[in-house]
């Protein structure tokens, strides 16, 4: 969240979306040699538009690295998950 983010004196700059709202990454196309997704796919409602949306911003070559957690949080995951 924005206030870890803000926090971490590594960072020089972040952005923080919701992409459940909208999938749209603010980004230029081929933008990023890589994107990564931490243990957030489980709670996206529209993985499709956000994994086309990394898909965009990737440069030619880039890599897309997801990670999975095998937690589960009923009260946040995506109820079609909990539904499969």
């Amino acid at each position: 969240n924005a206030r870890e983010l803000e926090a971490n004196q590594a960072l020089t700059e972040f952005v923080q979306a919701d992409l459940n709202s909208d999938p749209r990454l603010p980004f230029k196309d081929e933008s990023f040699d890589a994107v990564l997704n931490v243990v957030s796919v489980d709670y996206l409602s529209r993985p499709r538009e956000v994994f086309a949306e990394m898909h965009r911003v990737l440069r030619p070559g880039g890599q897309a690295i997801m990670s999975f957690s095998n937690r589960c949080f009923p009260t946040k995951v995506v109820r079609m998950w909990l539904d499969a």
